[in-house]
């Protein structure tokens, strides 16, 4: 068969022609939404799922970002693995709150039903997590302590798209709560937003995650692009392995081994 009469080749992805459809067609942030949704771009969407992106990229040096140089120094041929690492980090205190805000708020919308009032709901989320002794969640921040600068930029996004709904009216309602059951003034904090818009769009809680993960992993990528260029890691490494604090660390811990011996 001559390369004239062979059908062409097609690769398709989500249902789509990914030559014809997707390539120079669409952007990443609607690629995103396309895969994690399985259906067409939903107007307003894209333009938040974009924000939300961009917002949780990278926040500089946290665990993740540290964990994940430090890993590429021990294996700098697997920047994948260096990733991963870093991914790893994604838990409760850094990125989880996302996916944890929109079940917390989700669940409690519908438990006490659309018609009750928001500070109703939002006095019985406070309610909870104090019986439970937890952190309310999706307020306050440990650099941010009157205002989260990143959350007035993604509700006005919101309201220019549409997508601003009950879960957003709910957490933007907890402070006050947390304020009659008798605690402090705490901001909105911009994790918790973006875990309330996703519920406005319709999406669950790993949905959330998924946003998360696919945001830091193009940061991690560029903290070890950084690392790269600028070495922070053996730096780190060594600094701990000298330090009185490290030493006694070790000391302890031989001194433990000797015993079990």
């Amino acid at each position: 068969m001559s390369a004239r009469e062979r059908p062409a080749d097609v690769i398709t992805v989500a249902g789509c022609n990914l030559v014809d459809e997707l390539i120079g067609r669409k952007s990443f942030s609607e690629m995103v939404e396309l895969l994690m949704t399985g259906g067409e771009p939903t107007p307003g969407h894209t333009e938040m799922i974009d924000a939300l992106l961009v917002t949780f990229a990278d926040h500089g040096v946290t665990p993740s970002s540290m964990v994940a140089r430090l890993t590429l120094l021990g294996a700098p041929e697997a920047m994948q693995a260096a990733v991963a690492a870093g991914l790893c980090g994604a838990g409760s205190v850094f990125l989880g709150t996302l996916e944890n805000s929109n079940e917390i708020l989700a669940g409690a919308l519908a438990e006490q039903g659309s018609s009750s009032p928001i500070t109703q709901i939002a006095d019985a989320v406070v309610a909870e997590a104090k019986a439970e002794r937890r952190q309310v969640i999706g307020i306050g921040h440990p650099e941010h302590k009157y205002e989260d600068p990143r959350v007035p930029r993604l509700l006005a996004i919101a309201d220019e798209r549409g997508v601003r709904g009950p879960h957003t009216e709910l957490l933007l309602a907890l402070p006050a709560a947390l304020q009659r059951a008798g605690g402090p003034l705490l901001p909105v904090n911009a994790a918790g937003l973006a875990g309330a818009l996703i519920a406005d769009m319709g999406y669950g809680p790993s949905f959330a995650r998924g946003i998360a993960v696919i945001a830091r992993a193009a940061g991690l990528v560029g903290q070890l692009l950084d690392e790269e260029r600028n070495p922070t890691a053996r730096l780190l490494w060594d600094r701990e392995r000298t330090s009185p604090v490290a030493s006694v660390a070790h000391k302890a811990a031989a001194s433990l081994e000797d015993r079990r011996q």
